[in-house]
């Protein structure tokens, strides 16, 4: 009989462990689920050079950007979103490092396919801190931070990107011949990784593998439930190069055949209704994978307009720098880039291109007054028109005037992860902002 008892107390013994044991990795294994699912997906959506209010949501009287609205109208409109730097590296530097451009050296210039050097690999990108969290991560678009093989995106926390190395006037193309390409060499590359897949980048159908290369990261990390993040940094809507032959005005713009009869030829209304349907693409890959609301979308821009390349470039929005009007020389005259003012009695306002020293085109550049958009500090140059959305977590179709600024992206996302930055940081966590709530 004891010993009976005795097998008895042993074998209950056992199925109790057994149950805690199950228990324990229930738990375990619901916590791993659960802490997967609280790593949201993180998709930045990067203009170049969109002014304030080029996009329907913000009062643009042309361009129709249903997509890009679709991201206020579902979440919030940052009315007061401010660009960290004047000029399109060091905004992406400060997006990438949430730090002020002088501290990571990318000022005052940009770098330019003569450049040597690059952001330094020892910066920590928003891209490291996510891949140390398990993230999936890629840029599709326009790095410029650096095109020598250190300073690619790809050695800078990202797994992937095609896109080009700098902005959209920084070489020729097969039917847009830059100005400053003396023998024609100058190309524009389109890099994969850290190869150049093309050189010149075929402009007709850029668009749209920015658009396939984003939806099938966006599928394939869903798919095998990987959290990722998407840097979409469109090359829309930077003009191109003045070109060596014919006028600036009327070819400096690009768009894909998908948007433009005239390909690689574009408006630049072409150009910002392509960019809205490249973030449709996006938007849509993420309702087709189910992860949409499991993912944060921001959009914004690296700075605003180049007002001097005047039909080329966006809108100052309501920031017209009157005071700028009106205490600077009449005589002084901003030209498009490229061109030098040149000025006539009965044209004051007059612009050359020069090519070879001799007159290759003219054309009017604007009061320097005016000229308040990209290199400056005045307002129309870094109020940036702003947007996100996560469904569930940021109150559709909300608004705010607190002022927020690129720098704090990356502080935010980190915030999201209970994640601290290893380096002292210039941004803040704006997370009482997107939600409206501690």
């Amino acid at each position: 009989a004891n010993s009976t008892q005795g097998i008895s107390i042993i074998h209950t013994l056992m199925m109790f462990s057994l149950f805690v044991s199950i228990i324990f990795y229930t738990i375990a294994f619901s916590n791993l689920v659960l802490a997967s699912r609280d790593k949201p997906n993180i998709v930045l959506l990067f203009a170049d050079n969109l002014g304030f209010n080029d996009i329907s949501i913000f009062g643009a009287a042309s361009a129709k950007t249903p997509n890009i609205d679709r991201i206020g109208t579902e979440g919030i409109k940052f009315n007061n979103w401010n660009s960290a730097a004047h000029l399109c590296s060091a905004s992406r530097a400060t997006l990438m490092t949430g730090k002020y451009p002088m501290r990571t050296g990318i000022y005052p210039g940009v770098f330019k396919p003569e450049s040597e050097y690059g952001m330094l690999p020892s910066e920590t990108t928003l891209a490291e801190y996510l891949k140390e969290e398990g993230y999936a991560t890629s840029i599709v678009g326009k790095w410029h931070l650096g095109h020598r093989e250190p300073f690619l995106p790809t050695n800078q926390g990202f797994d992937s990107w095609l896109g080009i190395p700098y902005h959209m006037s920084g070489g020729s193309l097969d039917q847009h011949i830059c100005n400053f390409d003396d023998d024609e060499t100058m190309w524009l590359p389109l890099y994969n990784g850290t190869e150049i897949l093309e050189q010149p980048v075929k402009v007709e159908d850029l668009a749209q593998r920015y658009a396939s290369t984003s939806s099938d990261f966006i599928h394939s990390n869903a798919k095998v439930e990987t959290p990722f993040f998407l840097y979409m940094a469109f090359s829309h809507v930077h003009q191109l190069c003045a070109p060596k032959f014919g006028s600036e005005q009327g070819q400096c713009q690009w768009a894909s055949k998908k948007s433009s009869k005239s390909s690689p030829k574009g408006t630049f209304i072409n150009a910002v209704e392509e960019m809205d349907w490249i973030a449709g693409e996006v938007l849509q890959a993420l309702d087709d994978s189910g992860v949409a609301n499991d993912t944060l979308v921001i959009f914004t821009s690296d700075n605003g307009p180049w007002v001097a390349e005047q039909s080329c470039s966006g809108s100052k929005g309501p920031f017209e720098g009157r005071w700028l009007q009106q205490n600077i020389d009449m005589a002084c005259t901003a030209c498009p880039h490229d061109y030098i003012p040149d000025p006539q009695p009965n044209r004051p306002r007059r612009c050359v291109l020069i090519h070879n020293g001799t007159h290759a085109d003219d054309l009017d550049g604007v009061h320097c007054g005016l000229d308040t958009g990209l290199g400056s500090t005045w307002e129309s140059n870094l109020r940036m028109p702003a947007l996100a959305k996560w469904p569930g977590r940021i109150s559709a179709g909300t608004e705010t005037m607190e002022m927020v600024s690129t720098l704090d992206v990356l502080p935010t996302v980190l915030s999201l992860l209970d994640k601290q930055s290893s380096e002292d940081l210039d941004g803040i966590d704006i997370s009482i902002v997107l939600y409206g709530k501690e």
